[in-house]
């Protein structure tokens, strides 16, 4: 990155230190005149996404972890419930693609902390040192992060930078941080082929079914990827630059024309030809049948299209979200299953005789996009289409909660008087109750060619998503 490159940098503001501005605090102090009582407020209801065992079990990981190496060569991924490492996290090589959703995990609590105390629920002896001690493990786990940002064998780069080092510019102003994400913008755009018209997601696809290993010939693209095109824009906006705008804009039509089928439901993986970007295959590689719908793909299209909308404000990007969106709806209100049929099971079409594993992880994804588009057409006047889509998001929050959060109830410790630590201290959960993260059932790959199938455990993201969802509630004034 040039020397003009980095002033421009160096001069912009976070959009924290904006939303406090002396003009905007005065008008958030001027009375609100209502002419009906306030409806009910989601905070009772959805209370499991604001406790304290929340907060005390993304802490109780992050201490553990560190005191063992730091900074951290590996990172969170799954937790199972019956392997010789059971209810404790697997970890992952720092390189994979999931990494960046656990330093993203506390970066969500350092917001909480920050701008909605009164979510974070703490005994009173660690509240004044807290934010402090947040902030410093925050740091610590983002060291390995932030020299990802020059990767371009991975398109996963909104994944890996954007959770932590995002939220670390815009909460704390570090324009370290914004260089991170602004170059990891140019890494992910480096993968860009116009021949194909889209951003290049895996370099080789291979299970016990097939094998693409040739990226002459192959040209793979997965709905995952509509999630990435958020860190181009914002990125391309903050520097100027319109070829990672354009880019983005680019792949999200392509995946609109070729990976959404007509009926709004989503294939997982496409291959297209290298040369002439046409389609060879319509796949999947973690879903049931390369007919069915794999719920996650499907929470994943639904973010990322309203991602874009917000960014483009381009109809055709709203009516997909909309239209991805009431798919996914659908397929829930038309399930079988007996109870919690809010919570998606890993695949919408994967017969019920065989007892499916539910995907908790696609339920929060899914409800992050639904808030979204719930915001968005509140500001376009269509407020009976958006209460539509915030009642899903709060039942798929509320079932969720009832079937999927663990049964660990993690708490600080109130310190003796006169005992200091270098961190408070959350104890392991009681015998045959510890689990480390926050929501079970979830489903990683159950695909029955994966050379790595694993279902019906902890995953890292669904339980960023589900903080992050309670985030966006906080921004939208909801609890």
């Amino acid at each position: 990155m040039g020397s003009a490159q980095e002033n421009k940098l160096e001069n912009l503001t976070p959009a924290s230190s904006v939303a406090s501005s002396p003009d905007v605090a005065a008008e958030k102090q001027k009375p609100i005149l209502r002419s009906q009582p306030a409806p009910p407020r989601l905070g009772v209801e959805l209370s499991e996404l604001f406790t304290e065992n929340v907060v005390a079990k993304i802490w109780r990981v992050a201490v553990r972890e560190l005191e063992k190496q730091n900074p951290p060569t590996h990172y969170p991924e799954y937790i199972t419930t019956t392997s010789p490492n059971a209810n404790y996290y697997t970890l992952r090589e720092a390189d994979f693609w999931t990494c960046g959703f656990f330093p993203g995990s506390l970066y969500a609590l350092l917001e909480r902390c920050m701008k909605y105390p009164q979510f974070l629920p703490l005994p009173a002896a660690h509240r004044p040192a807290f934010q402090k001690q947040l902030l410093k493990l925050c740091r610590d786990w983002v060291v390995p992060i932030r020299a990802m940002d020059t990767r371009t064998d991975t398109h996963d780069m909104s994944f890996i930078i954007q959770p932590a080092l995002r939220m670390d510019w815009e909460l704390t102003g570090n324009h370290e941080s914004l260089k991170n994400v602004v170059t990891a913008a140019e890494s992910l755009a480096s993968r860009y082929d116009e021949r194909v018209g889209a951003i290049r997601s895996w370099d080789q696809a291979v299970n016990y079914r097939y094998s693409f290993t040739d990226m002459e010939k192959d040209y793979l693209v997965i709905i995952d990827s509509m999630c990435n095109l958020d860190l181009l824009y914002f990125a391309g906006h903050q520097t100027g630059n319109q070829k990672l705008i354009d880019i983005a804009t680019t792949h999200a039509n392509t995946v609109l024309k070729t990976i959404v089928r007509d009926d709004w439901s989503t294939y997982h993986l496409l291959n297209f030809d290298a040369k002439t970007g046409e389609i060879k295959n319509q796949l999947t590689n973690q879903g049931y049948r390369d007919w069915s719908t794999w719920s996650r793909g499907q929470a994943w299209a639904v973010l990322g299209f309203t991602q874009t909308y917000t960014w483009t404000h381009d109809p055709v990007f709203l009516n997909a979200a909309i239209s991805v969106s009431k798919y996914f709806i659908s397929r829930l209100a038309s399930s079988k299953v007996d109870a919690h049929s809010y919570v998606p099971l890993w695949d919408f079409d994967a017969p019920l005789d065989t007892s499916p594993p539910w995907d908790s992880s696609a339920g929060m994804i899914a409800v992050n996009g639904f808030l979204l588009l719930h915001q968005i057409l509140i500001s376009e006047h269509q407020a009976d289409e958006a209460t539509e889509f915030l009642d899903v998001a709060v039942r798929i929050m509320r079932e969720t909660t009832e079937l999927a959060l663990s049964r660990d109830r993690a708490k600080f410790e109130v310190p003796l008087d006169g005992r200091k630590e270098e961190y408070p201290v959350v104890k392991d959960g009681e015998d045959g109750k510890h689990f480390d993260g926050i929501l079970m059932h979830a489903t990683a790959n159950n695909n029955e060619d994966a050379h790595k199938r694993y279902w019906d455990h902890g995953l890292v993201y669904a339980d960023y998503y589900f903080l992050e969802a309670g985030n966006k509630l906080m921004r939208m004034g909801l609890v």
